[in-house]
């Protein structure tokens, strides 16, 4: 019987925001919540974190992961989080024979829980035809039309040239990775054919549209205070195209 596993990238030396994954929210340390979702999701049959951080690797240890062993290669400000999410991939495909799907998270994404987890892999478990299941966020606000780029004069200027309107729900729609969870078949991070820049995601990657307005990432003091807010309100997810999802589950079978 094929099996799933989770791979939680974790580097340590983080550029943007100083020890990231170990930032501390409500009392715990925000790689906790993310190993907690993932041991918590009925679907997912192992746990592995990929680190080159000691402090990582020893908190990994406690919650009970598999630890990957990250060369200081893969553990750069400029490494594609691809060739990380490939060499995990690796490794888990060689303790796992059976391995069927890698859910990919990052770990200091506090906003993920075990339902949206589960939600992924049952989606990839009904439709085999799909390569992955990445959940975005709708982007209006943020939208390509609205782009500027300084020019050589130090003016903004378009970015794309494009000659639109201002009223944004009349732009095509457009949707942005949440940094909450990526499912994928392990197949398909070798075959480089998803979306760029998500390449490992394959051809056909599925979306689970949640209510949100930016990227769950932490990068600044505002994200930790947004995800401290998060644990504290008792925040759930509101997932805008659930109907679409009932009906395939529904149609196919649980």
């Amino acid at each position: 019987m094929a099996r799933n596993a989770a791979l939680i990238t974790a580097k340590g030396n983080n550029q943007s925001l100083p020890d990231k994954n170990l930032s501390t929210i409500c009392g715990k340390p925000a790689l906790q919540y993310v190993i907690e979702a993932a041991r918590d999701a009925a679907r997912i049959d192992e746990v592995y974190v990929s680190t080159e951080d000691p402090r990582i690797r020893e908190l990994s240890q406690v919650l009970g992961c598999h630890l990957i062993d990250r060369p200081i290669e893969l553990a750069q400000p400029d490494t594609n989080h691809g060739d990380v999410i490939r060499h995990g991939t690796e490794i888990i495909k060689q303790d796992m024979p059976d391995l069927d799907c890698v859910v990919v998270l990052l770990g200091n994404t506090v906003m993920t829980n075990a339902p949206l987890l589960d939600l992924a892999l049952h989606i990839l478990a009904v439709r085999r035809d799909l390569t992955s299941v990445m959940s975005v966020w709708q982007a209006q606000d943020d939208h390509p039309y609205r782009a500027l780029q300084i020019n050589g004069d130090g003016c903004l200027e378009s970015f794309l040239n494009a000659q639109a309107g201002t009223s944004r729900q009349y732009y095509p729609k457009i949707y942005y990775y949440d940094q909450g969870v990526w499912a994928l078949r392990h197949e398909a991070v070798f075959e480089r054919s998803g979306p760029s820049p998500w390449w490992w995601m394959g051809a056909r990657s599925f979306p689970i549209v949640r209510n949100w307005v930016t990227g769950r990432d932490f990068h600044t003091q505002l994200d930790l205070d947004v995800a401290d807010y998060w644990v504290r309100s008792g925040e759930e997810d509101e997932i805008l195209n659930q109907d679409e999802i009932d009906a395939i589950l529904g149609s196919n079978g649980a």
